[in-house]
């Protein structure tokens, strides 16, 4: 599952790469994951992130502008593995 934080390396940004690497952690999910940081403002405005941290799980928009938790987390990877 490729995941990718989308942002300029502000504290959101971190904050919301460190909640994935914890709900991955719980859901088992860690081994199986590819989880990356991006900066590139062009690819920002391709995948419509206009508010940084954003969000992407195997190439689709989960959430702009917003640091999820990590109980939001859970439930949003647990329905993608789901779903593959």
């Amino acid at each position: 599952m490729k995941i990718e934080i989308l942002g300029k390396g502000c504290k959101s940004c971190d904050t919301l790469y460190e909640n994935v690497v914890k709900a991955l952690e719980k859901t088992g999910l860690t081994a199986v994951s590819n989880i990356e940081k991006t900066n590139d403002i062009d690819y920002f405005i391709k995948m419509g992130v206009f508010t940084t941290p954003g969000l992407v799980i195997e190439g689709e928009l989960i959430s702009s502008g917003m640091v999820l938790s990590e109980e939001k987390l859970i439930d949003t990877l647990t329905a993608r593995k789901k779903q593959s």
